[in-house]
């Protein structure tokens, strides 16, 4: 049974908008053609425009629109800052709204002693950050490089990773509790938040209720409030970059550093995807910019090394590896930071070590504006899975194979593929390949394009041909991904979840969806779920 069939049948009439209104205002409610279509879109899929997107400022407000959907059987899309790509948020039925979060962005406390911050779905990773800095704090998992744009209830509800994922792993790792509206209408508490009385302190005062709504791709309920866990700013930040030719021997570094906990943060990425994210040449004469970047040595004298070695590798050592890793390696002080570097050096063997532009420039910029299409204004669609090291390398050869078989449709159509890994720890490498194609923009891209690369953007004439055969690429990789034991974070819609757990852990899933939201309004078609489906 399809999403539009779960929704009752019945128009929605003008009763119904106008008790939305009277809960969320005049200004949270949003009607015109423009934001309706917005909503309906992410950087790949197209969902159905809703009816409204509105902008709850309180759970309570959340919770009374909840009440008021369930009664007129109207779906609810939860939205977090937009940069998704796997069909997470759109609306399967125009008879549906948008939530947004921008209202509902507040950081309500931080406890620098007690060690935790409670912060509200809509606040972006990076103005969580900016106020933590002033404690001299921050989240022991600190987000994306989307993070300008993504907010926490976002990432919480997808899963992600970067910013921390070499020690604390993905991004629930750090969460103490959750506050969630259910489909019910219901305000529930995780962790020791749901024993009144007691502080958010402890997510594992009895059973693990928190986990239940991780990377639920918001199907379960509509996160409102996170917590999460503090710890100090690292007193000392640098970082190592080696060149690779071989990914067998690339991967087994990463598996050696996740296992050791070494870096806070490694990546990697081949040639192309490599000069990409360098930007701009020029960047490195940028006299401010390079300021920045020697400021994180933690002294003047440092600093000044260190914009002298990125001025002086520039960009050359771009040009001929096949992969280059990056680590970004903290410590509490020198000695802990230099054991480390040390350590990590010894790991790599005989890898041959290049300028450590990369991970100096992220961890001097590690929420930058990202463009959502190639800097030739061609269209971009990342896709991924994640892998246990020895995993990663069987899935390595069989992918290479797959893009072979691929290439002369690819060619054909002007479909290129570059390659972005990143570690994680206590899970594995993530194996990301990124789809460039010449195809016409939409209204996704004109919006999430940062202002200053606007010029970036570039009306090619619309390639259905291409987006297909990105589509048939995706089938093709989810398949092989399975086949060698592959898992996804943002598994949205695009990744296939329900429909593979076994009958026991299908039926708690489906069991839990149908008491938390009997009615099937939350984000119906989430994680696969849909209404009466048998998993």
């Amino acid at each position: 049974m399809n999403v539009e069939q779960t929704i009752a049948s019945q128009p929605v009439n003008d009763s119904f908008v106008a008790q939305l209104t009277a809960i969320v205002g005049d200004d949270g409610v949003l009607r015109d053609d423009a934001s309706l279509q917005l909503a309906a879109l992410d950087l790949f899929f197209e969902g159905k425009p809703p009816l409204a997107e509105v902008h709850p400022n309180s759970a309570e407000m959340v919770a009374q629109v909840v009440n008021l959907c369930r009664a007129h059987g109207v779906a609810i899309c939860p939205r977090g800052g937009g940069m998704s790509y796997t069909s997470a948020f759109q609306p399967q039925s125009g008879r549906s709204i948008a939530m947004a979060f921008d209202q509902l962005s507040a950081i309500r406390e931080i406890a620098v002693e007690a060690g935790h911050v409670t912060v509200e779905a809509g606040c972006t990773w990076a103005a969580l950050d900016e106020a933590l800095a002033k404690c001299n704090r921050r989240a022991r998992f600190w987000g994306p490089m989307s993070g300008g744009k993504a907010t926490v209830g976002g990432s919480m509800s997808q899963g992600t990773v970067t910013f921390g994922s070499g020690v604390a792993g993905a991004s629930a790792n750090a969460v103490k509790s959750f506050e969630i509206v259910s489909g019910k209408g219901e305000i529930i508490k995780t962790g020791s938040d749901g024993t009144p009385g007691l502080e958010p302190n402890n997510r594992n005062f009895g059973p693990d209720l928190t986990g239940i709504f991780a990377n639920d791709a918001g199907a379960l309920g509509i996160k409102t409030a996170i917590t999460l866990e503090l710890e100090p700013r690292p007193g000392y930040v640098s970082g190592l970059s080696f060149a690779y030719d071989d990914y067998d021997a690339m991967s087994r570094l990463f598996g050696a550093v996740a296992e050791r906990r070494l870096a806070s943060e490694f990546l990697a990425m081949d040639g192309d995807v490599a000069r990409q994210n360098a930007g701009n040449p020029n960047v490195m004469a940028d006299v401010k910019a390079m300021w920045r970047v020697g400021r994180a040595a933690g002294n003047p004298v440092a600093a000044l090394g260190r914009m002298g070695r990125i001025a002086a590798g520039g960009r050359r050592f771009l040009d001929k590896a096949a992969y280059t890793a990056h680590f970004m390696v903290e410590g509490r002080d020198k000695a802990d930071l230099g054991s480390r570097i040390k350590a990590i050096r010894k790991l790599a063997g005989n890898a041959a070590e290049i300028v450590n532009t990369v991970p100096l420039m992220t961890r001097a910029y590690p929420f930058p504006a990202l463009p959502v299409t190639h800097p030739d204004g061609r269209r971009m669609l990342p896709i991924h899975a994640i892998f246990t090291p020895p995993a990663s390398r069987a899935f390595h050869r069989d992918y290479v194979e797959l893009k072979e078989q691929f290439a002369p449709l690819m060619d054909e159509a002007q479909v290129s593929i570059a390659e972005f890994f990143a570690g994680i720890a206590g899970i594995g490498v993530l194996y990301e390949p990124v789809f460039y194609w010449p195809d016409a923009i939409t209204a996704y891209h004109r919006s999430y394009t940062p202002e200053a690369m606007q010029e970036l953007l570039v009306d090619n004439p619309d390639n259905p041909s291409a987006r297909a055969l990105v589509r048939e690429f995706i089938t093709a990789f989810n398949d092989l991904a399975r086949a060698h034991a592959g898992t996804h974070f943002q598994i949205g819609r695009a990744y296939p979840y329900a429909q593979h757990r076994d009958e026991t852990a299908g039926g708690l899933l489906r069991a839990i969806k149908d008491e938390l939201d009997p009615d099937n309004i939350i984000n119906p078609g989430a994680l696969g779920l849909s209404y009466g489906a048998q998993l």
